[in-house]
């Protein structure tokens, strides 16, 4: 078997070395992204705390509401009960129960408004909150698969180290380094097969004797453009 051969199929492995390596940074990029899912608990936390406020707000007005309730029957109590006798004094109670009521539909309307408020509230809270189970979901769903695809891909991975260590056995150390110095320098591509008389890599048209030259078991030749190790079959 000759070494051309031997270089582009070691090409071949460590071609598919690449990818897969640059897959599985992808992966753990892609598992470590949970931008969203942040983003959903942000949104649903920044939501609990306006709805929590608000319901803060309408217990304290419920309470003051309460209170103006008991102090109107306190007044009411005294102003029937027959024990004040003096007309102006009644006079002087009426008036206060009238001004307590009117004060007391002051606060009611307070009360509607924050109830309306809180219950529009709490139904986007109750939205955000359907939307943070869906993006989780979504999230463990698609980690699964990634996690899934990585261990695939370690597995891959292992087997073409596995590969590339039998292949570089049987090639002789000089072919094998300049392999490396080329492919260090041409984004990992050392090796280019020859496909309709051009450079499988670069496009550039081969001459008869160079196609002839790649075709040789033992010698390298390289494409007058790029500079890689052409492979004829």
């Amino acid at each position: 078997m000759s070494q051309v051969f031997k270089l582009y199929r070691l090409q071949q492995i460590d071609s598919q070395l690449d990818q897969a390596k640059i897959r599985l940074n992808e992966l753990a990029k892609l598992i470590e992204n949970d931008s969203d899912l942040r983003q959903a608990q942000e949104d649903h936390e920044r939501q609990e705390k306006i709805v929590k406020e608000l319901e803060k707000k309408l217990r304290l007005i419920e309470l003051d509401v309460e209170q103006q309730n008991k102090k109107i029957e306190q007044c009411e109590a005294e102003l029937y009960g027959g024990r004040i006798k003096n007309p102006k004094e009644l006079k002087d109670m009426e008036d206060e129960v009238k001004a307590l009521k009117r004060y007391l539909q002051v606060l009611e309307d307070r009360q509607l408004e924050s109830m309306i408020a809180t219950e529009e509230e709490t139904k986007i809270l109750q939205d955000l909150k359907a939307h943070l189970n869906k993006v989780n979901e979504n999230f463990f769903q698609r980690n699964s698969r990634y996690l899934g695809e990585k261990t695939e891909l370690e597995k891959d991975i292992q087997r073409l180290e596995n590969e590339r260590s039998v292949a570089i056995s049987s090639i002789e150390a000089e072919y094998y380094e300049r392999y490396q110095s080329i492919r260090i320098g041409k984004n990992g591509i050392a090796v280019s097969r020859v496909q309709d008389r051009c450079c499988s890599s670069c496009g550039t048209t081969l001459t008869g004797g160079l196609i002839q030259e790649s075709r040789s078991p033992d010698r390298l030749a390289l494409c007058p453009s790029c500079g890689r190790i052409l492979y004829g079959g």
